[in-house]
């Protein structure tokens, strides 16, 4: 085992021969390997420790307590309490997106092996294996600025509420000064590993996916890998949005959710691009060399020779089946799946609106 900045322990996978195929196990991916709880045990897990620290905290300290009785009389979290539960599920998200993404490649490396030549299928099992070493240096970077950020986050909060060190770690702010540099750190390596997966994607598409106009559904892989990296962004982006989970701020709302709807599509349409690309290009290669054939049919054919008029017949039909054929590797299923994905950044709003309803029907209602 050797241990990355920060205390983050990573391990090396079994090196392998080629460009990019020695791989390291970066925490998050060991964390979930060595736990037996499972993936949504361990999920939940990093969660009840993240947030149970933050509650324990408060209440042990009581500055403040973790919540407070309204004037309807009902119990309800304070601000502070929201933004630590609001922390700890992004520390949490940030935690098992890595995961997320190696369950992926587990899950379709059937698929994905269908659609690429024999020379492509080492490295996408690799995928499966770790994260290139050559990303090793730029994962520890990035662990120390997080680590860095989150401690001058806690500078800057004692400066803003004019506290002192002491007064602050005996405090909430203890918490935040544990738990804050990780989840800095956490939130720019799954940031990190989004983009690598990306790139690698498309080096291997680039490289190795092989396209046939007559079996592009072996290319639907690649819109369900689009999809999942849409959904990725947009769990993310929910999360964030709970911070301003406010009915009151409806037009901040309305342009958060837009936004991350465009990054939910950016996501999508980045990742089945490239294959788009390929599929066009192989498109225009066989359009032109059907052209060539028809033209040297067309001169016999008008001269009244049979067989070659049925034979520029064929190819005029098969011409336009060419043409016909999708460029986008986006099916059905896929399509509907992201329309769905889009309510993910609108639950949050949605439902703080809805809870403030219930609750004012409730209070007026005099059920408090």
């Amino acid at each position: 085992m050797q241990p990355s900045v920060g205390g983050m322990t990573e391990s090396d996978a079994k090196p392998q021969s080629a460009l990019d195929l020695n791989r390291f196990i970066p925490a998050e991916t060991a964390l979930y390997r060595w736990s037996p709880l499972g993936f949504w045990g361990t999920t939940l897990a990093v969660f009840v420790i993240s947030f149970g620290s933050f509650a324990l905290t408060a209440e042990i300290t009581g500055r403040p307590h973790l919540g407070y009785i309204n004037a309807a009389g009902a119990w309800q979290l304070n601000n502070v309490s929201w933004i630590g539960f609001v922390l700890s599920m992004i520390l949490t998200t940030g935690v098992a997106l890595t995961q997320i993404g190696r369950r992926r490649w587990e899950t379709e490396r059937a698929n994905l092996l269908a659609a690429l030549e024999p020379q492509g299928r080492e490295a996408a099992n690799a995928l499966c294996d770790g994260v290139p070493v050559s990303w090793r240096r730029s994962y520890w970077i990035l662990t120390a600025i997080g680590l860095t950020g989150g401690l001058l986050f806690n500078v800057i909060m004692t400066r803003a509420q004019n506290t002192s060190p002491l007064e602050y770690v005996q405090s909430i702010g203890f918490w935040f000064l544990v738990f804050s540099p990780w989840l800095y750190a956490v939130g720019m390596r799954a940031g990190l590993s989004l983009a690598r997966e990306g790139k690698e994607m498309r080096r291997l598409i680039s490289a190795h996916v092989v396209i046939d106009l007559y079996h592009l559904e072996r290319l639907d892989i690649f819109g369900r890998i689009g999809l999942a990296a849409a959904g990725s962004w947009l769990v993310m982006a929910g999360v964030l949005l709970l911070f301003i989970a406010d009915p009151g701020q409806a037009w901040i709302a309305i342009l958060a959710i837009a936004l991350a709807v465009l990054g939910g599509v950016i996501a999508l349409t980045n990742a089945v691009r490239p294959i788009q690309r390929k599929i066009h290009a192989a498109k225009m290669a066989e359009l032109a060399e059907v052209h060539r054939h028809m033209a040297q049919a067309r001169e016999r054919a008008f001269a009244g020779d049979d067989t070659a008029a049925s034979a520029l017949a064929g190819l005029t039909d098969y011409e336009v089946w060419v043409e016909r054929r999708p460029e986008w590797p986006i099916s059905t299923s896929v399509t509907l799946r992201f329309s769905l994905y889009i309510l993910i950044p609108i639950l949050p709003i949605l439902g703080s609106y809805l809870f403030e309803k219930f609750a004012d029907r409730m209070i007026h209602g005099g059920l408090f």
